[in-house]
């Protein structure tokens, strides 16, 4: 054999070789993928409510696991499996939040409403809201977006300077002072006792500050970063009055009605734009539940009552879903809630309306809408019912760390 062919059969040996190892490796990066999907449908399958940003690939021919997740038991889930199917990877894959020390609340909500969004970017979608004062979880932060996690469960990205992070005991002291709630559905605080004063910021209904004294018929405020404000005493209650309030048929139909009006937007959950679910969120919250965010989330808990689009049997406060109900090969879609308010009426926050609006159930009434009926998916009734899938707000794990025993 002369020198060529020496070097013609060395080159297709190492050919033989790296082939073999490029297919060894495909196969473990195809195998992990696999993996992971299934952990995934375990311990994340909702991406709304669960950060799950996991990928495996190669690098310098070493296959890497790489990414986050926020769920510690999914965590060690992945670590545990890693060990025993694939010991050769190199894992790369983190907990957050970063840091994390075990503590649920780490920030608080700095302006009246933010903004939380699909991708770090302002010209993302929006996927929610969060009001102030609201405690929060931030899971990271990068060039100046932060990754948080809301009461209701909701992840998404905002803008860091409109949160004040929690520095060590902050936590504490705010849990121990005297919280109130505004409770206008929109106003202004001001820089002194008197609203011809200039204003320090504007409020919604929900809002969370803390009172520090009184005077004039105004109550000196503090926001989560420290700044001094007077609102007008008669707009606040305690937050205990919220946070522990039962909640009654009256009650609700009374708080859904102020929000008459208010203009629909995709993903708005205050009262100064709103969709239908987070309408939903925002009068139950009010009476002292915490409910799921999305429609589609809410249309799973309580008692399922109907799934014909008729009122009888209905009481004010029950939930109508809408969007397309399940058939043979094809999963139900809910995209659309209202809420039973009596006299075979409801109020809904509809997008081809724009605005939060009062429509009947009766088909002789001027103000039914006739294809509803045709996409009615279920009632369902939240009050006297378990609290599967919902909670009392002093029994959510967000604002357990806001409340006192004593509240």
């Amino acid at each position: 054999m002369d020198r060529s062919q020496r070097l013609r059969m060395l080159v297709l040996l190492m050919a033989v070789i790296l082939g073999a190892c490029t297919s060894k490796t495909e196969k473990t990066v195809s195998e992990l993928n696999t993996l992971l999907g299934e952990l995934r449908m375990e311990h994340a399958p909702d991406g709304r409510i669960a950060w799950w940003n996991l990928s495996a690939g190669v690098v310098d021919k070493e296959v890497v696991l790489s990414g986050e997740v926020d769920n510690p038991s999914a965590y060690e889930a992945i670590l545990t499996e890693m060990d025993a199917r694939f010991p050769e990877v190199k894992n790369e894959i983190r907990l957050l939040p970063e840091g994390d020390d075990g503590v649920m609340v780490n920030g608080l909500v700095n302006n009246s409403v933010i903004h939380l969004r699909a991708e770090p970017s302002s010209k993302k979608e929006m996927v929610t809201q969060a009001r102030l004062g609201a405690p929060v979880r931030i899971l990271k932060t990068e060039g100046g977006k932060s990754l948080i996690q809301v009461p209701d469960g909701y992840l998404g990205w905002v803008n860091t300077a409109e949160l004040h992070v929690l520095a060590p005991g902050e936590l504490a002291a705010y849990k121990d002072a005297e919280k109130v709630i505004f409770t206008p559905q929109y106003g202004l605080s001001y820089q002194g006792p008197d609203e011809a004063s200039m204003p320090v910021s504007d409020l919604v209904v929900g809002n969370i500050l803390v009172r520090l004294s009184e005077a004039l018929g105004f109550s000196q405020v503090q926001y989560p970063d420290g700044r001094l404000a007077w609102v007008k005493s008669d707009a606040l209650i305690p937050a205990a009055e919220v946070f522990y309030k039962i909640p009654t048929r009256e009650n609700l139909v009374r708080t859904a009605m102020r929000f008459h009006g208010i203009p629909y937007l995709w993903g708005g959950t205050s009262s100064k734009n709103i969709d239908c679910s987070g309408l939903i969120c925002n009068v139950y919250f009010m009476n002292g539940i915490q409910l799921p965010r999305d429609a589609d989330m809410q249309a799973l808990i309580g008692q399922e009552l109907h799934t014909e689009f008729v009122d009888e049997g209905l009481e004010p406060g029950d939930l109508l879903f809408f969007g397309r109900k399940a058939e043979e090969g094809r999963e139900e879609s809910v995209t659309h809630v209202a809420m039973y308010i009596g006299g075979g009426e409801y109020i809904h926050s509809a997008g081809y309306q724009e605005r939060v609006s009062i429509n009947s159930m009766d088909s002789t009434q001027a103000h039914f809408i006739e294809r509803y009926p045709e996409i009615f998916v279920r009632s369902v009734r939240i009050l006297g019912e378990e609290p599967e899938g919902f909670r009392p707000i002093y029994e959510n794990k967000f604002y357990q760390e806001i409340i006192t025993p004593s509240e």
